[in-house]
């Protein structure tokens, strides 16, 4: 593969943005995509003149990250016999292009990717010196039953990843006292976390958040922690004296990390990607200030301007994703004040959005039932609710909506995953980090689609 071929697809995935990875395609062919990378790859930093991923310094590590960090949780994936699984190939050249470009922090859990996702990254840190990376892990809350049980996880996420130590891990997910009292003290895995550390095989300890404001509070008053973990992104912010409502409570929580002097790990700085695809009027109005910036560097940049903010994770599951979030943080500008009023003038115009704040983490699956809730709500946050479909009044939308519509639905999800087959069990919903009521809104996008499919005479399965 020729420079000028590999400089075309450059431009080409940087010129796209999000939006093909958005719309399920991309812009350009993978074969083209790993020619890139490894053209990137002999040509070094300045194959693409991105530069590095500015770093800030980590004070219980005494290490530099990078202020952009690399999630695990949505990696690129392929279809196989098995099912869709971690495209391995271009997953770890996408790796090897991010630690080239200065990305040094990796972020994994139990959960991510069906229990892949720590063998993978562990898998693909390998070839690079132990001490220029950084990765984290997390006890798997919600499937803990005692202490034997979380001594077992522990070795194996140690042995999964080919690491003998984790340089940040997490309490994974807390969302309860009642349920962090139970495990994490009174069964003592709190205490066994804590002589892993003084054994060396964790460097600093910490926590994942998901719970309210008070509890988020008891946990920083009562104990010492080296860092926590906050989903921080303008979607999310609230004032002083703003009561939370839903998921807008992240101003609560980064004003008590900053009382309490915590280094702050962010996750959802995009908020599973829905800031990237603002409306069309929120979106002129930030074209208005940066013509050239894609909507996800505007979130990202909001997050860096944050003091007390170490690292931001980013699910990239494509080239495109880590190319602008490398262009946006390398030499990384913090929001100028027209900028931030930008910002807050696009949020009055996304007030009456009627998209379900899902930020597609999966935690709920797997459903008994088979259906993918995730798949669900994105394809109405991505096709339904931005051409004016209403959940409640379907009657409302074109004949042309209802064609785009169920076009994508169908064509994005097999009949098993599809929302029909939701009974409205429950069981997703103590795991809903958003705290969504999920049978509600897929059984309402259901009567979306069937409502749409009656001129069958028969609905859609």
């Amino acid at each position: 593969m020729s420079h000028d071929i590999s400089r075309r697809t450059f431009l080409k995935l940087l010129g796209g943005g999000l939006a093909g990875a958005a719309a399920g395609g991309a812009l350009v062919k993978r074969e083209d995509i790993l020619a890139f990378l490894d053209a990137d790859k002999a040509a070094g930093a300045a194959g693409t003149a991105l530069g590095k991923v500015t770093t800030r310094y980590y004070k219980p590590l005494g290490k530099d990250l990078s202020l952009l960090g690399f999630g695990c949780m949505r990696l690129p994936t392929t279809f196989t016999a098995s099912g869709r699984e971690i495209d391995k190939e271009l997953g770890e050249k996408m790796v090897d292009f991010a630690y080239r470009h200065g990305i040094n922090y990796f972020d994994t859990a139990w959960f991510y990717h069906d229990g892949k996702s720590e063998a993978f990254i562990g898998q693909a840190l390998q070839k690079y010196p132990r001490d220029t990376v950084y990765l984290a892990d997390k006890m798997p809350t919600p499937i803990l039953t005692g202490l034997d049980q979380a001594k077992d996880i522990f070795q194996t996420q140690l042995d999964r990843c080919q690491v003998a130590y984790f340089d940040n891990y997490m309490l994974h997910s807390l969302t309860s006292q009642d349920q962090f009292d139970e495990l994490y003290i009174q069964d003592g895995i709190l205490d066994y976390l804590r002589q892993e550390k003084a054994r060396g095989r964790i460097r600093c300890l910490g926590f994942s958040f998901h719970g309210d404001v008070p509890f988020f509070h008891y946990l920083l008053d009562q104990y010492d922690w080296d860092f926590c973990m906050i989903q921080l992104n303008y979607a999310d912010w609230n004032e002083p004296g703003e009561a939370p409502a839903g998921s807008r409570q992240a101003g609560d929580l980064y004003r008590k990390c900053r009382e309490k002097d915590v280094p702050i790990f962010v996750m959802e700085p995009v908020k599973g990607g829905n800031l990237a695809n603002l409306s069309s009027s929120a979106e002129a109005i930030l074209k208005q200030q940066r013509p050239e910036a894609s909507m996800a560097s505007w979130a990202l940049r909001w997050v860096g301007s944050k003091e007390g903010v170490i690292t931001m994770n980013s699910g990239m599951s494509n080239l495109e994703q880590v190319l602008d979030n490398i262009r946006t943080l390398s030499n990384f500008q913090p929001l100028s004040a027209a900028e931030e009023r930008a910002i807050q003038r696009s949020l009055g115009k996304e007030a009456g959005s009627g998209a379900i704040p899902c930020t597609y983490c999966r935690y709920c699956e797997p459903c008994p039932y088979g259906v993918d809730i995730a798949g669900v709500f994105h394809i109405y946050n991505r096709y339904g609710e931005p051409a004016g479909i209403d959940v409640d009044h379907p009657q409302g939308a074109s004949a042309a909506q209802e064609k785009v519509f169920l076009a994508h639905y169908q064509n994005n999800l097999e009949r098993p995953q599809r929302a029909s087959h939701c009974t409205a069990c429950g069981r997703c919903l103590p795991k809903c980090p958003q705290h969504i009521d999920i049978p509600k809104y897929v059984r309402a996008i259901d009567d979306v689609v069937q409502y749409f499919g009656r001129d069958t005479g028969k609905g859609i399965v």
